[in-house]
């Protein structure tokens, strides 16, 4: 069972400490199979607020990564570099394709992993693919591969990957989730939810047979979904009887606002620092 989840990376802080707050996610999530941690940041804090945090850095079993963005991968060679052990990475494997935000000037600005992924192994880095509905540990579960209705795209139409000598829409069946089994009932990590939150609740009900979540936590990139989207999501959010709703990172603060608005003592703000623990 996992015990604890502790915010390592955010856009906010949650403590009066020096810790970092940065467009970036990263979570320490502790339990009986040891320490995970869910993606890394942009880098900038990553190391910073686990040492400010009292994170052990050589204690931790393994990695997973929720997609190929640099505000989530930014922090893994730091963390590599400071243990000397090799070190499980899960990652879809489509991760590492190249990805890129289309600017206004039509220019393409790369926004992938900061690194090669030769430089992540030459580190100790023992990349392990993974796709569709994976068991990692006897409480954590990953779901990617998301189905979605022929001719669906992302709702930030900026965001691109690398196909041939050009860029299409990011299709993102590399955007994974993670399903934690606590005391407290089933959990549910977000990374980004680019592959759309209805989209990754239903499909993480259909796997598991879980018709409630005690806890939602993490990215749901509603600020740029239209609006029957949103309304949506607030009504599957019920469906579930989602306890806690903690949507940070990039939902927005119009769109946190609401869900605040709208669940009440249920929203929690994870900012760096919070903890939930189960």
């Amino acid at each position: 069972m996992i015990k604890k989840v502790t915010i390592i990376c955010e856009n906010s802080i949650e403590i009066p400490f020096p810790v970092i707050g940065e467009h970036g996610l990263s979570f320490y999530i502790e339990g009986d199979d040891g320490i995970t941690i869910f993606d890394t940041g942009q880098g900038l804090g990553f190391m910073n607020n686990m040492k400010l945090l009292g994170k052990n850095i050589p204690s931790i079993n393994r990695v997973i990564l929720s997609h190929g963005h640099y505000d989530h991968t930014g922090g893994l060679l730091s963390l590599l570099k400071e243990r000397e052990a090799a070190t499980p990475v899960f990652v879809h494997p489509a991760a590492f394709i190249e990805k890129g935000a289309l600017l206004p000037s039509g220019d393409v600005r790369s926004i992938g992993f900061p690194a090669s992924r030769e430089d992540y192994e030459k580190e100790g880095a023992d990349f392990k693919e993974i796709s569709g509905f994976t068991k990692v540990t006897d409480s954590i579960s990953a779901i990617s591969d998301i189905k979605h209705p022929e001719g669906w795209k992302a709702w930030d139409t900026r965001l691109m990957r690398k196909s041939g000598d050009g860029v299409i829409p990011d299709p993102f069946e590399d955007d994974l989730s993670l399903i934690i089994e606590t005391p407290s009932g089933p959990v549910v990590l977000l990374g980004c939810a680019h592959a759309g939150i209805i989209e990754i609740l239903d499909s993480i009900s259909e796997e598991t047979g879980h018709k409630k979540f005690h806890a939602v936590i993490g990215g749901t990139h509603l600020d740029s979904a239209p609006e029957d989207y949103v309304v949506k999501t607030i009504e599957v959010l019920k469906k579930y009887n989602v306890e806690k709703i903690a949507a940070s990172h990039c939902t927005g603060l119009r769109i946190a606002a609401r869900l605040a608005g709208e669940f009440g003592e249920k929203f929690i703000n994870a900012s760096v620092g919070k903890t939930f623990e189960f």
